[in-house]
C-alpha cells in the first residue's frame, strides 16, 4: 500500500477485514490454555502499514484496525466484555513497534540487511510485546483469574512469535515491489514456483507421520529457497512451514505429538519450531540481498570505471602497493604508444627516467602510506617511440576496512605541452627580448645566488663604449645588430655555470661562480681584447668596432654593496678613458 492510498475507504476496509481475519484466527485457534491466544499473527499488517506512514496518518489506519479486532473479539473471544481494552493493547503494540521500526529505519529497505533484522526482532518481537503486555496482561487476568506473570510471558512470546512470522510475510504481500527481486525469466518463474513446492512438500513429508522426529529435514529446502529468492523465499518458506506445519500439529499429527506436554505446550514448541527456522532464513535472506546490492552497485561502479578509462583521454592505471601494473586504460597507447596489455606484470616506475624516479617513488609510498589523501607528481617518461615526454600523476591508494592498502589508481596526464608552456613564460619572464641573455631581475637573483654560496665569485658590469655614437651615425637597427654581437661573444667566451645577463640599454652584467676575483679580472681582460679586436657589425662606412670598459668586484657580503662597488669601477674606467676593467676599491686586496 502507497502512502497517498492507505487513507481511502477501500484500503481501510481492506486493512480492518485483513486484522479481523487474522484475529478471529489466532483467538480459534491458538487459545489452548484458557488465556490469550498463544500465536498472535493480526498485528502484522497493521504494522507494515504503519511503518509506511507519517505519524500524522496513524489515525485511521489504527482506528480501522481496532474495529476489525473488536468485531474478532466479540464474534470468536471469551473475552467480549473487556474487547475494547484488549484491543487497546494490541493497538499499542503495533504503535510501538511501529514507531521504533520507523525510528532505526529497519524498513528503508525492508530488512535489508542484517542489522535490520536484528532490530526488528528487538522492536516487534520483544520491546513491543513486552511493553503491551504489562497492561494486557492486566486486563485478562483480571477476568480469568490467572497467574499475571504466566499471562504476561504468553502474551509476550505469542505476539512477538507472531508478529515475527507474519510481518515479512504481510511486506511481500503488502509492498512485492520492495521486498521480491524480479524474476528475469520464465525460468526464474518456475523455480520459485518449484523452490515453494519443494518447501510445501517436505513439511507435509515432516508433519504426515508421528513415528520419527523429522524436523531437521525442513531447514535444508528452507535455505535453499532463501538462498535463491532472498527475503521473498524466506518469508514463503516460513509462512509454508507455519501454514501446513501449525495446521497438522492442531490436528494431532507430526512429530511435536513426540513431546510429552500438553496441547498448548505442543503449540509453544511448535512456535520454537518456527522461531528457529525464522531465525534461519531470514538473516540469512537480508545478508544475500545487502550482498546482492553491493554486487550489483560494484558492478555499475565498475562498469562506469571502464566507461571512463576507455573513453578517457587520461590513462588510468591500478597499481599493486609495490607499484605493478595491474591494469592500464586504452588512453596508454594515446599518451605513450604503450601496448596496454604489454604494461601488465611491468613495474611503472621502469617507464620514469632515471632522474625522476626517486620522486616519484616518494610520492607513491606516501600515497599507500596515507590511503585517505591523493598525490600528484610530475616526471619524465621514455615512451614507447624513444621520446622523452612530461606527464603528471594523481594517485590515491585503496585500502581495506581494516586499513590495508591492496592498491593505489593513478590518473596519467600529458602534460608536455603544459611544461612547454610554462618553460616559454619563464623563459620570457627571465630574458632580455632583443639579446636573448637573462634580464635585469633573473640576473639579480643570480648575483644573489653566488654571493650566498660557499664558493668564490665575482661580478663584472661591462658597457660598451661611445654606444650612442653607433646609434646616431648608424641608427637603432644597426646599434641593436652591434648588442646582439656582444651579447654573442660574451656568451660564447663564458663557461656554463657562469651567468650573463643585460641590465640596461649598453651594459651587461656578467657573474664568475667559482672564480676568485684575480680569475675574473684576466677572464674579463680576455673578453675586453676580443670585443676590441673584432668589429661587431658593419656600417655605412665599413665594419664597425667598439671597445668595452668593465668595473670588477668580489662577491661577498651584501650583494647591494658590491653591485655599487661594481658600478663605481665602471665608471671609474669611463672617467678615466674607458676601454679597460677596473677592480673595485673593495676587492683590492684580495
Amino acid at each position: 500500500m502507497s502512502l497517498p492510498r492507505i487513507n481511502q475507504p477501500a484500503a481501510l476496509l481492506a486493512l480492518a477485514v485483513a486484522y479481523g481475519i487474522l484475529a478471529a484466527l489466532a483467538i480459534s485457534l491458538t487459545r489452548l490454555s484458557g488465556g490469550v491466544a498463544l500465536l498472535w499473527i493480526a498485528t502484522a499488517p497493521l504494522l507494515v502499514t504503519l511503518s509506511t506512514l507519517r505519524t500524522a496518518h496513524w489515525r485511521a489506519p489504527i482506528l480501522a484496525a481496532a474495529i476489525g479486532n473488536i468485531l474478532a473479539s466479540w464474534l470468536f473471544s471469551p473475552f467480549a466484555s473487556v474487547a475494547l481494552l484488549i484491543t487497546a493493547g494490541n493497538m499499542a503494540e503495533a504503535v510501538i513497534a511501529a514507531w521504533l521500526l520507523r525510528r532505526w529505519k529497519v524498513f528503508d529497505p525492508p530488512l535489508g540487511g542484517a542489522r535490520s533484522v536484528a532490530l526488528f526482532v528487538v522492536a516487534a518481537g520483544l520491546i513491543a510485546p513486552a511493553v503491551s503486555g504489562l497492561y494486557a496482561a492486566g486486563i485478562v487476568a483480571m477476568r480469568v483469574h490467572h497467574d499475571y506473570a504466566g499471562i504476561w510471558l504468553d502474551w509476550m512470546i505469542g505476539h512477538g512469535m507472531g508478529s515475527l512470522i507474519a510481518t515479512p510475510i504481510a511486506l511481500v504481500v503488502m509492498q512485492p515491489s520492495r521486498m521480491i527481486e524480479k524474476f528475469t525469466s520464465r525460468v526464474h518463474i518456475a523455480e520459485a514456483a518449484g523452490l515453494m513446492l519443494l518447501v510445501g512438500a517436505v513439511t507435509f513429508f515432516t508433519f504426515s507421520q508421528n513415528s520419527l522426529p523429522l524436523l531437521f529435514l525442513i531447514s535444508l529446502p528452507v535455505l535453499v529457497a532463501t538462498m535463491r529468492l532472498h527475503r521473498a523465499g524466506a518469508a514463503g518458506s516460513v509462512a509454508i512451514v507455519a501454514t501446513i506445519g501449525g495446521y497438522m500439529t492442531l490436528h494431532g499429527h507430526g512429530p511435536i505429538m513426540l513431546v510429552q506436554l500438553g496441547e498448548a505446550g505442543r503449540l509453544q514448541f511448535f512456535q520454537l519450531f518456527l522461531a528457529v527456522q525464522f531465525l534461519l532464513a531470514l538473516p540469512v535472506a537480508a545478508i544475500l540481498s545487502e550482498r546482492s546490492a553491493l554486487f550489483r552497485a560494484l558492478r555499475e561502479s565498475e562498469a562506469r570505471y571502464r566507461l571512463l578509462a576507455d573513453k578517457a583521454t587520461d590513462a588510468m592505471l591500478t597499481l599493486d602497493p609495490d607499484g605493478t601494473i595491474r591494469f592500464a586504460s586504452a588512453a596508454t597507447r594515446d599518451l605513450g604508444f604503450f601496448d596496454p596489455r604489454s604494461l601488465i606484470g611491468r613495474n611503472a616506475l621502469s617507464l620514469v627516467i632515471d632522474e625522476d624516479r626517486d620522486r616519484v617513488r616518494a610520492a607513491h609510498f606516501a600515497a599507500i602510506a596515507r590511503p585517505d589523501e591523493s598525490f600528484s607528481v610530475e616526471y619524465r617518461v621514455l615512451k614507447a617511440n624513444g621520446e622523452i615526454s612530461w606527464f603528471e600523476s594523481n594517485m590515491r591508494a585503496v585500502a581495506e576496512e581494516d586499513g590495508t592498502v591492496t592498491s593505489a589508481v593513478s590518473v596519467v596526464r600529458a602534460v608536455g605541452e603544459r611544461k612547454a608552456r610554462e618553460a616559454e613564460l619563464y623563459r620570457q619572464a627571465t630574458t632580455d627580448p632583443l639579446t636573448g641573455l637573462l634580464n635585469r631581475g633573473a640576473i639579480r637573483r643570480r648575483i644573489e645566488q653566488a654571493a650566498t654560496g660557499f664558493a668564490p665569485a665575482a661580478l663584472a658590469l661591462f658597457d660598451l663604449d661611445h654606444f650612442k655614437q653607433v646609434n646616431d651615425k648608424h641608427g637603432h637597427p644597426t646599434g641593436d645588430a652591434v648588442l646582439l654581437a656582444f651579447a654573442d661573444l660574451l656568451h660564447d667566451s663564458l663557461r656554463t655555470d657562469d651567468a650573463v645577463g643585460r641590465v640596461g640599454g649598453e651594459e651587461f652584467a656578467v657573474v664568475f661562480n667559482g672564480m676568485t676575483v684575480t680569475q675574473a679580472q684576466i677572464a674579463c681582460s680576455r673578453i675586453r681584447a676580443a670585443i676590441a679586436a673584432h668589429p661587431l657589425a658593419m656600417g655605412m662606412d665599413g665594419p664597425i668596432f667598439v671597445t668595452v670598459s668593465a668595473g670588477l668586484v668580489a662577491l661577498e657580503g651584501s650583494v647591494t654593496a658590491a653591485y655599487q662597488a661594481a658600478d663605481r669601477a665602471l665608471y671609474a674606467v669611463k672617467a678615466g678613458g674607458r676601454n679597460r676593467v677596473e677592480l673595485a676599491e673593495s676587492a683590492g686586496a684580495r
